[in-house]
């Protein structure tokens, strides 16, 4: 009888040295997660190393805006020498169809760390994805009415 109780509280001990060793494990995985977050966002913070080729496109109809847009980028750049952004051109979106409400970002280039840096310094989260090798710009930054919200 004392045998079979051995036995039972081994298996018992087996059972919890099993749960805490599952318990590390996952606790580690989190740890590395929110690790491995930190130092993409400093990475982010820290600047993009090389050029981030853009155009604005005046998508809401204010006269001008595409215009003032990168004159604050410009600026802005000229303070801090981590904006690396290469404006190639600034106009009004196709047709005049002055119809976007919300600003938004259209990748034309896959590469995610730019397009990250850039969501991170404009502060624009919007983006849809529109491929275009020959696109000479990597990004569109299309102006809407709530453009103010990221370019005061």
């Amino acid at each position: 009888m004392s045998r079979s109780k051995n036995n039972l509280s081994r298996s018992k001990k087996g059972g919890l040295t099993l749960l805490i060793v599952i318990f590390l494990a996952i606790l580690i995985f989190f740890l590395y997660l929110v690790l491995a977050e930190g130092k993409v966002e400093k990475k982010i913070e820290a600047g993009f190393q090389g050029s981030v080729k853009i155009s604005l496109l005046n998508g809401c109809g204010y006269p001008g805006i595409a215009s003032e847009v990168k004159e604050i980028l410009l600026n802005a750049q000229d303070n801090v020498n981590e904006q690396n952004l290469d404006i190639i051109f600034w106009k009004n979106v196709e047709r005049n169809m002055f119809i976007y409400k919300k600003t938004i970002i259209v990748v034309k280039h896959n590469n995610e760390e730019k397009l990250k840096y850039l969501m991170h310094l404009t502060g624009i989260k919007r983006k849809i994805y529109a491929f275009d090798d020959n696109a000479i710009e990597e990004f569109q930054i299309i102006l809407g009415n709530d453009y103010q919200k990221y370019f005061d």
